[in-house]
């Protein structure tokens, strides 16, 4: 059958016994009498306040004990033994991911006499060796999250920022200094990285790099938020059960039925007669551009069969009117009546000036357009006690999604995505788990370029152009994508289908002996992603404006209807050992065997790289290596007797198993076009190639950490760790590697790149006491590489040798601060503020003489001559920020010559945002209750905005053209977030209703 897991993945489930899922937990702790020495054989029963499922084991002969494969939760923790009183501790909470430890002092006396413990653990990790950061279900129901997606919570861990995302690097954030794709989700234990992106490109399979995410670039599409229960973002120094990503490791966790039928019914809206003026419309008077939103969602759990079987059902619904305003330069309506028949066209999908006009070519043009979209996310989860020993789980989940997108032509963007995770969890004895988790999931894409205004969709509007340079095809219904110098991309036509399957099998297994905790497993994932052309597709690269008009050394590529399907197998083999050497010292050291064999393609009849030296189509993209060995290893030590401190050190190799090279042959190209030509060298054609180094490997990376953690008193947190970051063999893009000639240039995959990164992260936690809960995070951070995307290309030949390339990476961001609270003082009579506040340093930015350069957009070049004594900065009330870059203080330097001035030397807007919730609770019955609620995004209306544009030929150099959300995103999986839900834009105030029952 089609879809059915090959047999290796079953034999690879029996072969190994089967590490406890990432999503599970585990209690330990210690058993001691008044005069501190251990009591062996104590009994300990560990019950769910919400299922009533419980699990019963005894101490060892040190009084220690352990309860492993628990879900996240309330706990209710009892301890007996005869001669001592019984001790009952409730509310004992267990978190994602992250071990618990309590300890207890029993007192002499009958075990018939019971005491009840009513503290509760300060949250105080004292085995854990990463730098981590937990999320419960509080926050994420009483924080303002604009968009009601993870991507605002993933800030509160330090060293996280959000990053813009384009088309070439369609990851939203980093973390301590690693690219955008290199972050690991899961949920329920199973991959999450299954995503396909549309929207500008043929195609664009992203293989496992990329987490799965909908049409307008929500990451709803992983798990909508009311089905959360929680999630752990771990940054530096995991542990050996994780793996296959050296960026963050985000856990999440569902949520799942109780004894107790319980459930709630959610409404949020937006308007934009309750949202203020982008400035970009302010500034030449022009009103609020259209902004509708309307968020619902309803969610029921229960039990079937009380203390054994429950379910969990949740449907959320988003409508959305999003608005966009920015500022272009477009060619003018003069230019448009003289060109030639096969340009007018193409200049057509670009909108008509309306502001001022640079010269007789371009105008400047400011646009504000509202574009529907809607996604639908529906999930079940169904949980069954079998025994007191094997618990069964399983949760399905569909979302699709559409979005439109775009000015004068516009994208409708069609994902819908399945997928299935089914788990068995076994503890034969009380030191003893088994668990073995299988997931299924398939993501498919559709979009197609057309004219906003549908009179212009009639007959074929790219005739000439077929006529032109495709006079033997029919190629009216081609896709066709135009890059040009100074005025942008458009792009007109039908992208292909994409299609992504996953299959992934986790087994697991966690044992016991004496002050020693094992772990060991394996995780298997088979992605298969696809791509089927609608017809074929065409692409022309113009150098300027004035090259298209001309018709002059322009690069075109084209290339026939294309159906290709590839094969990635990602294996890994993993042992730990957690050691436990006294009572305040933990040790734990693993190692982690990553097998990533070079994928496989199938429907390809020929070379898909045009005969480039180190690549035939039989040739694998890497050589198979046996040899990638990932240690780690840490150490938790607790001083003195009172245990509210910890200090960690942690080391770990890490390599990036899920390599975005794995899909080029799917899409052909890093560009999406596998050969360019170009007539510039007349009258000899000059040939534009892609291929991959002989020598290609995984990159890997090297972290570690050295952190302290206290605790004051029961509410307080205080933590503050160094991290560092190494990374070696990165994935790099290289033109000139190979010498080459002028007729045939060549552009390599390499892994010429590194990367380097420390940071100071402090983090502050306070538990609701007082009326206050807060979680403040702070980075002191520098992040240098010399290339910061999988996607990027650089120029390596003599023009930039000696020049630096080495320099602060693209999303380097020397300060971050984000603080979250929630305050609920008694004068207020139940009025809650929850709000949450961030403030960063600019990204850096390059300048570079022009877009083009050879016919290809360089990350590194051309650079300019920086001059000495001219300010770099300009104040001007007239732009945006107030302020802009100085074209006097730069020298062009052409197309051949790399200036003095180095690679992101200059640092570009930073920004500040105060978002804040407030909402009261009315009591309608014993059972029911609802909240009115009212939230505004960017409160103080604060003007953020986007960087100003890098090109020196630009006629708008140095200004900026949009706020920062759209900087951030424009709205769909190839392009970040939308707008309307980054940080960054107007002010915007929501409103909510939520009924609990």
């Amino acid at each position: 059958m089609r879809h059915c897991p090959p047999p290796a993945l079953f034999a690879f489930c029996f072969v190994l016994a089967p590490l406890t899922a990432q999503t599970l937990t585990h209690l330990s702790g210690q058993i001691t009498d008044p005069s501190s020495a251990a009591v062996p054989g104590a009994i300990v029963s560990v019950s769910s306040e919400d299922t009533g499922f419980r699990r019963v084991t005894m101490t060892h002969s040190d009084g220690t004990y352990l309860v492993a494969a628990l879900q996240p939760g309330l706990y209710k923790v009892m301890v007996r033994k005869d001669g001592f009183r019984t001790l009952v501790r409730f509310g004992v909470k267990l978190d994602v991911a992250l071990a618990a430890r309590v300890d207890f002092n029993l007192q002499i006396g009958s075990m018939q006499e019971t005491i009840t413990v009513e503290d509760t653990p300060s949250g105080l990790s004292r085995e854990e060796t990463s730098v981590s950061t937990l999320i419960g279900r509080q926050p994420i129901e009483n924080l303002p999250l604009n968009g009601r997606g993870i991507l605002s919570l993933l800030e509160l861990a330090p060293g996280t920022v959000v990053t813009p995302a384009t088309r070439g690097e369609a990851g939203q954030f980093t973390t301590n200094g690693q690219r955008p794709n290199t972050h690991g989700f899961s949920v329920d234990g199973v991959s999450a990285n299954s995503s396909v992106i549309g929207g500008g490109l043929p195609a664009q399979t992203t293989g496992g790099t990329l987490p799965s995410m909908t049409a307008i670039g929500g990451m709803a599409g992983i798990i909508a938020l009311d089905s959360l229960n929680e999630f752990v973002v771990q940054t530096s120094s995991t542990g050996s059960e994780f793996g296959r990503y050296p960026g963050a490791q985000v856990s999440l966790s569902s949520r799942s039925g109780s004894n107790e039928y319980r459930g709630a019914l959610t409404e949020f809206f937006r308007h934009e007669k309750l949202a203020a003026n982008d400035w970009f419309m302010n500034k030449p008077g022009e009103g609020r551009t259209p902004l509708r939103v309307n968020d619902f969602s309803g969610a029921l759990g229960g039990p079937l069969l009380r203390d054994r079987t429950f379910f969990f059902l949740n449907y959320e619904g988003l409508r959305l009117l999003q608005p966009t305003s920015w500022m272009q330069a477009v060619p003018t309506a003069q230019l448009r009546g003289k060109v030639q028949n096969w340009v007018r066209p193409v200049l057509e999908l670009f909108p008509l000036p309306n502001g001022r006009n640079f010269d007789q070519n371009i105008g400047e043009w400011t646009g504000r357009i509202s574009r529907p979209a809607h996604s639908d996310n529906g999930s079940a989860r169904l949980d069954h006690a079998l025994t007191q020993k094997i618990t069964l789980f399983a949760r399905f989940q569909e979302a699709p999604s559409s979005s439109r997108f775009g000015s004068s032509q516009i994208s409708d963007l069609d994902i819908d995505s399945r997928t299935i995770t089914w788990a068995a969890n076994f503890r034969p004895r009380p030191d003893a788990v088994f668990d073995l988790r299988m997931n299924f999931a398939r993501i498919e894409a559709h979009s197609v370029w057309r004219p906003a205004d549908p009179t212009d969709s009639a007959g074929c509007t790219m005739n000439a152009v077929a006529s032109t340079f495709l006079p033997t095809k029919s190629a009216c219904n081609y896709l066709y994508r135009f890059s040009i110098a100074g005025v942008g991309q458009t792009v007109s036509g039908a992208e292909s289908v994409q299609r992504q399957g996953q299959w992934q099998i986790v087994p697991s297994a966690y044992l016991i002996r004496g002050a020693h905790q094992f772990r060991f497993g394996g995780d298997l994932r088979r992605l298969d992603p696809s791509r089927r052309d609608v017809d074929g597709s065409f692409s022309i690269i113009a150098e300027s404006l004035e090259d298209l008009v001309e018709s002059r050394n322009l690069w075109t590529a084209s290339s026939t209807q294309q159906s290709r399907a590839g094969r990635l197998l990602e294996s890994s083999l993993f042992f730990q050992d957690t050691w436990r050497i006294h009572r305040t010292l933990t040790f734990t050291a693993g190692v982690r065997w990553e097998l990533a064999p070079a994928p496989t393609t199938k429907d390809l009849t020929e070379n898909p790289f045009g005969g480039t030296p180190s690549t035939s189509p039989s040739s694998a993209i890497w050589p198979m290596r046996y040899t990638n060995i990932a240690p780690r290893a840490g150490l938790a030590w607790r001083p003195g007797h009172a245990g509210q401190m910890v200090i960690r050190a942690a080391y770990g190799s890490y390599y990036d198993s899920s390599l975005s090279l794995a899909t080029d042959l799917v899409n052909g190209g890093p560009l999406n076009m596998e050969q360019f030509t170009s007539g510039s060298s007349a009258p000899f054609t000059t040939i534009l190639q892609y291929g991959f180094d002989n020598n290609v490997r995984l990159p890997r990376v090297q972290q570690g950490n050295l952190s302290v953690e206290r605790a004051f008193g029961l509410n307080n947190l205080l933590s503050a760790s160094y991290v560092f970051a190494k990374g070696q063999w990165l994935v790099r893009r290289e033109y000139g590697t190979l010498g080459g000639n002028e007729l045939i240039r060549t552009v390599l995959s390499t892994n010429h790149a590194s990367s380097d990164y420390r940071a100071l992260l402090v983090q502050y936690r306070r538990r609701m006491a007082r009326a206050l809960q807060a979680h403040v995070s702070y980075s002191w951070a520098h992040s240098i590489d010399d290339s910061s995307s999988d996607a990027a290309l650089f120029l390596v030949n003599a023009a930039t040798v000696g020049s630096s390339n080495r320099g602060s990476s693209d999303f380097d961001v020397r300060h971050s601060f984000t603080a979250a609270f929630t305050f609920a003082p008694r004068v207020m009579r139940g009025v809650t503020l929850d709000g949450i506040y961030r403030a960063r340093s600019g990204f850096p930015i390059t300048v570079v003489n022009q877009e083009y350069a050879m016919g290809l957009s360089f990350s590194n070049a051309f650079r300019p001559n920086l001059l000495p004594g001219v300010p770099v900065w300009l104040n001007d009330p007239t732009a945006a920020g107030g302020r802009r870059l100085n074209a006097a203080a730069f020298q062009t330097t052409g197309t051949t010559k790399q200036g003095n001035l180095g690679r992101n030397a200059i640092t570009g807007f930073g920004m500040s945002q105060m978002d804040l919730a407030v909402r009261r609770d009315f009591r309608l019955s014993r059972r029911q209750t609802l909240e009115m609620r009212a939230e505004a995004f960017n409160l103080l209306n604060h003007p953020n905005f986007g960087d100003p544009v890098r090109t020196l030929a630009s006629p708008l150099f140095g200004q900026s053209t949009s706020m920062l959300n759209l900087m951030l995103g424009t709205g769909s999986p190839g392009s970040g977030l939308a707008p309307v839900f980054q940080s960054g834009g107007s002010r915007s105030v929501q409103l909510v209703l939520r009924l609990r029952f």
